[in-house]
């Protein structure tokens, strides 16, 4: 398992969740439309809200 709070989507994207997730073995997680949605093996999805995201300048 992983807790995630905030990641990088693409080198100089970042990504800060509403609340931390937990990602389980065998997830797919996706960004769509504002929103993380991981995939749970089984077929079933789940959306959790995104705080913030910003391009970083580097």
């Amino acid at each position: 398992m992983l807790l995630v709070s905030e990641f990088l989507l693409r080198p100089d994207f970042q990504v800060d969740l509403d609340g931390p997730l937990l990602v389980e073995a065998g997830d797919r997680v996706a960004y769509e439309g504002r929103a993380v949605v991981v995939t749970r093996p089984t077929g079933e999805r789940r959306r959790h809200p995104v705080r913030d995201s910003y391009w970083i300048c580097r």
